[in-house]
């Protein structure tokens, strides 16, 4: 990684990710752990596409399905009672979100490249919604 993007991963992790923890704890009802290597999510060559495609691949999507799953108590204490923390990865290289569950997290894990418009966040947020809709 380059200055150029260490410089983008600096300014999302200090600009953006604090909103979307803010908004995302604000969704549930309740302070989740965030595991998020933002150095990982920034890849060379797609400078252009930031900090928009980490919007798009993890935080709108996650936003839309814990939305969809809190829509009533019954969600939102089964999302509390399983999912005490969230895990942000990029460890797949050239591939869509790919979204599980791991103890008492829920990992997503996708190359924010892949997909570089707003086109992914709705099929993103049915696969999130889905993967915590069995696990609940």
């Amino acid at each position: 990684m380059g200055l150029a993007e260490r410089r983008v991963a600096a300014a999302y992790q200090k600009d953006k990710f604090p909103g979307w923890k803010e908004k995302i704890n604000a969704v549930a009802g309740y302070e989740l752990a965030f595991e998020a290597n933002i150095d990982e999510l920034v890849k060379e060559g797609f400078l252009d596409s930031y900090p928009n495609t980490i919007d798009y691949n993890f935080f709108m999507p996650l936003e839309n399905a814990l939305k969809s799953i809190c829509a009533d108590d019954l969600g939102r204490d089964a999302l509390k009672a399983k999912i005490k923390g969230i895990k942000i990865t990029s460890s797949r290289s050239w591939c869509s979100l790919e979204v599980k569950i791991e103890g008492d997290r829920l990992h997503l894990d996708a190359d924010p490249s892949y997909q570089r418009d707003d086109s992914a966040i709705g099929d993103y947020t049915k696969r999130i919604t889905s993967v915590l809709e069995s696990a609940l």
